[in-house]
């Protein structure tokens, strides 16, 4: 399959605010086009606004809440906190009907920070969902998969997708 019909894949999939979530993506499997839209930020493609957090030796709470505020512009009196997180997520603006892909390298990650983010993520994606906009969260996993994203479904479309 070509890069492009693989970006007509995605943009189609990315498109459907059912598709909203949070999904582990394996490192080891990365594929095209996912490789070449994540490097790059804020860009619109494959249908998506895909927003890439700065990489991070170790996901503590404060990376993670450090690196979604920088990969989604949070306002200067964002609180690094999740509920101040959640009140960011909840109030950003969707100036075109794409998707909005927020994509996480990987690094060892603290559990309990990550399972935290991975709910807050979801329910942000829930959240946008029911409002007809996509929230994607793509979380890039070493293996073994850590006990935080075991819950996390895998990303489901790879270089057989069609």
């Amino acid at each position: 399959m070509s890069t492009t019909s693989e970006s007509e894949v995605l943009a189609r999939y990315l498109s459907d605010p059912a598709h909203a979530g949070v999904y582990r993506l394996d490192a080891a499997r990365i594929e095209t086009p996912v490789v070449s839209v994540s490097e790059k930020r804020g860009d619109a493609v494959a249908g998506g606004d895909w927003r890439r957090l700065p990489a991070a030796q170790y996901w503590s709470r404060e990376a993670l809440l450090d690196g979604l505020a920088a990969s989604l512009a949070f306002p200067d009196h964002f609180g690094r906190n999740w509920d101040a997180a959640w009140d960011c997520l909840t109030e950003l603006d969707w100036s075109e009907e794409r998707a909005l892909v927020v994509l996480v390298p990987a690094a060892p990650a603290d559990e309990a920070a990550m399972a935290v983010f991975v709910e807050l993520m979801r329910d942000a994606a829930e959240h946008w969902a029911a409002r007809g906009h996509a929230l994607v969260t793509l979380i890039v996993s070493e293996t073994p998969v850590t006990a935080a994203l075991r819950t996390v479904p895998e990303w489901p479309l790879g270089p057989d997708a069609r």
